[in-house]
């Protein structure tokens, strides 16, 4: 998809922000709770744009739409269950795609 393009479903487009950081979970005191917690690792924040202004009343579409968008699809990371390990939401060949 180019960028600008509308994306196939609910003509929305969204672009992953790789350098987008969150200072928030970086910080000294957050590391030591998510340490405490046995969180630290396993979780991540990562930051996709949107093109349109967002409407509450199609809050189904949009979500919809995020987790159909071919940028969101091969960038967006989520933990295994089973392995604990950071795996993408595509599939490739059947299998989910490790990190």
């Amino acid at each position: 998809m180019a960028t600008g393009e509308l994306g196939d479903v609910g003509g929305y487009y969204f672009r992953f922000l790789p350098q987008k950081t969150f200072q928030s979970l970086n910080s000294k005191e957050i590391t030591s709770r998510l340490r405490q917690w046995s969180m630290l690792g396993r979780i991540k924040a990562q930051a996709f744009g949107f093109d349109q202004t967002f409407q509450a009343y199609r809050k189904d579409d949009f979500v919809m739409a995020f987790f159909k968008d071919p940028n969101v699809i091969p960038n967006l990371k989520l933990l295994s269950d089973s392995s604990g390990q950071w795996i993408t939401l595509g599939f490739a060949s059947g299998r989910l795609r490790k990190i």
